[in-house]
C-alpha cells in the first residue's frame, strides 16, 4: 500500500487537490508489489479514489487499478 511521508521539505508544496474528485492529496511512498507507479507520489485521502499523481501533477493511476 502507501506509507505517509513524514517530512516538509521548505518551498515544497504542502498539499494538492485530487483531480479526480478534488478530495484533499497526501504525499505518500508507494512501493510495487505487482505492476504499476511506485515512489515518492501524492495519494487522494478519499478510500473511494485513491488517485495517484506525480511530482509534476500527472495523474498515473490509482491505489484501486491492482487492488485484489
Amino acid at each position: 500500500m502507501a506509507a505517509k511521508i513524514a517530512s516538509r521539505k521548505k518551498g515544497r508544496e504542502t498539499s494538492r487537490d485530487c483531480p479526480a474528485c478534488g478530495t484533499e492529496m497526501e504525499v505518500t511512498r508507494v512501493m510495487r508489489y505487482t505492476e504499476g507507479p511506485s515512489g515518492i507520489l501524492w495519494a487522494c485521502t478519499n478510500t473511494s479514489c485513491l488517485t495517484l499523481v506525480n511530482k509534476d501533477g500527472v495523474e498515473v493511476g490509482s491505489l484501486l487499478d491492482k487492488a485484489s
